[in-house]
């Protein structure tokens, strides 16, 4: 059997776990001879390397020997129900691979705690914005050779392997969804700048409106950071104004829930009053109530993906940036609606 075109490189024990169809720390046992593997599982492996013509690299080999199995997830994000599923999804992956993970709150200064990880010798680390597009953060872990994978980074700065969604895309169709339920005054409440997804989802915001005629208002938009005390002040400027928005679209659920907390003290109804969409979908969007409309990102599938990402690089490692994209939905529910007549 002719060995399946993989480009210049050669195949990897990520391939061979592929082709076999089982997690890279199966393919691992199997090659190192353990006996802790059904014969069944043995025999898909090693036709797989046959497929593949798989060639093991006893030198990278005897490297990752020597490799912590720990792996580091980095954040500053303050949104807890993101980063809750950011963190569960790597979990699970890490569990399933035979990795441990560990996390970290860099809001402060990661190039000390980065000092206190390179004592405990990482596998590997995995960056969510926006450390994604922290240049320091990013020269220290090359300096330390600590292989990583960024989430939802800039594509100017591209460096490595990263995944994420099309978030001026999502944005950009939530807009033209309330749009098309009739609203043209929309209110927007945007991310920190720090963000490059809040920039994205503004972009969106801005595209959809052009896209449909409408003028912008800059009144309209206001500056959260994405925590939901920023969603109520943010909800409360748009509110006050003489001409209030028919929708406010939030550019995360936690700011969305703020705004619906800000409507419940005015006694501002949703969504015969003001209709309210989010973005991340996080499972505070479908316990609120009136349930949020909200864009779908997959957090969990999208930490999992990079942390096979960073498993690739740590078998094989390459200088080549590339960039792998994950499909986002938007889930209609209960806080949209037509405007009032």
């Amino acid at each position: 059997m002719s060995r399946p075109d993989h480009g210049s490189r050669p195949a990897t024990i990520i391939d061979v776990a592929r082709e076999a169809g089982v997690s890279f720390k199966t393919v691992s046992r199997v090659l190192n001879g353990e006996t802790n593997v059904r014969e069944q599982t043995k025999a898909r492996v090693m036709n797989a390397v046959k497929t593949l013509d798989y060639r093991t690299n006893h030198n990278a080999r005897n490297l990752r020997a020597r490799q912590s199995r720990l792996i580091c997830l980095l954040y500053a994000n303050p949104s807890r129900n993101y980063i809750g599923e950011v963190h569960l999804g790597a979990l699970q992956r890490c569990q399933t691979e035979g990795y441990s993970l560990i996390t970290e709150d860099c809001s402060g200064d990661s190039g000390a705690l980065l000092a206190l990880r390179a004592e405990n010798r990482l596998a590997g680390a995995i960056l969510t914005p926006p450390l994604s597009d922290d240049l320091d953060l990013l020269a220290r872990l090359k300096e330390e050779r600590i292989p990583f994978v960024r989430i939802a980074p800039s594509e100017t700065k591209a460096q490595g392997r990263d995944i994420a969604i099309d978030d001026m895309a999502a944005a950009r169709e939530m807009t033209s969804y309330l749009i098309g339920l009739g609203h043209k005054r929309i209110g927007f409440i945007g991310g920190p700048d720090t963000h490059t997804q809040a920039t994205r989802r503004y972009d969106g915001y801005a595209a959809a409106l052009k896209e449909h005629g409408l003028a912008e208002d800059p009144a309209l938009v206001v500056a959260g950071d994405f925590t939901f005390d920023s969603g109520i002040s943010c909800a409360e400027k748009l509110l006050d104004l003489d001409q209030p928005p028919t929708a406010v679209f939030a550019s995360n659920d936690d700011m969305a829930a703020g705004v619906m907390a800000a409507c419940y003290r005015r006694q501002v109804q949703i969504p015969r009053d003001l209709s309210v969409a989010g973005f991340d979908d996080t499972p505070l969007a479908s316990t609120i109530s009136p349930s949020l409309t909200t864009i779908y990102q997959p957090s969990r599938e999208l930490a999992s993906a990079a942390i096979a990402l960073l498993l690739e690089e740590i078998a094989s490692p390459s200088e080549v940036p590339r960039r792998h994209l994950l499909q986002y939905r938007m889930v209609e529910r209960d806080s949209t609606a037509p405007p009032k007549a």
